[in-house]
């Protein structure tokens, strides 16, 4: 086991079912082109991945370089839209030790995962061109009052794994009643 590894990616990988389901689904892996991280195209054949496991795609168990977690399935996770105004937070979270990931789903979504000691937290990304030309996010969601906590923790979760200091001016913009 990798050593970085979020304890439900441990516990999955160690498990023989998934090994051999593993072995029996997954198919040679392909990337988008052009990206300023890897973004993986997910595969028809990933699809399996989701039930029972929860996941997006497939994720060898035996690699010892991979990611700390999975991208997971049915996770909520904050939703954004890239910005070519907003400060470039990929590059600041790379540089901070952060390992950047996306999943490229087939209905044409973006998530991207961050992971950095063993964290990770996830960002569904619409209009993710101007991320993806090294701009930043937009985080833009309609939410009820009730929401606003989840949301908020959410948010500490992935400035968590950035291992810096809270979000600054510019970098992450906040949108309310639809304003995206």
């Amino acid at each position: 086991m990798a050593e970085g590894d979020t304890p439900a990616w441990r516990l999955l990988r160690g498990l023989r079912a998934y090994r051999a389901a593993y072995e029996s689904q997954a198919e040679a892996l392909s990337f988008e082109e052009g990206t300023g991280f890897p973004v993986r195209i997910q595969s028809e054949a990933d699809l399996a991945a989701r039930d029972p496991w929860r996941i997006e795609a497939w994720e060898s168990p035996f690699a010892r370089d991979g990611p700390a977690s999975p991208f997971l399935a049915g996770e909520a996770m904050l939703e954004a839209e890239g910005s070519a105004t907003a400060r470039p937070l990929l590059p600041f979270l790379a540089a901070m030790g952060a390992r950047i990931d996306g999943l490229r789903l087939l209905d044409g979504s973006l998530i991207v995962k961050i992971e950095r000691d063993g964290r990770a937290a996830q960002v569904r990304v619409t209009r993710d061109g101007p991320l993806l030309a090294g701009g930043g996010f937009r985080l833009c969601r309609d939410y009820e009052p009730e929401e606003v906590p989840q949301e908020m923790a959410r948010l500490t979760a992935l400035w968590s794994v950035s291992g810096g200091p809270g979000p600054r001016q510019g970098w992450v913009r906040w949108a309310r009643n639809g304003n995206c």
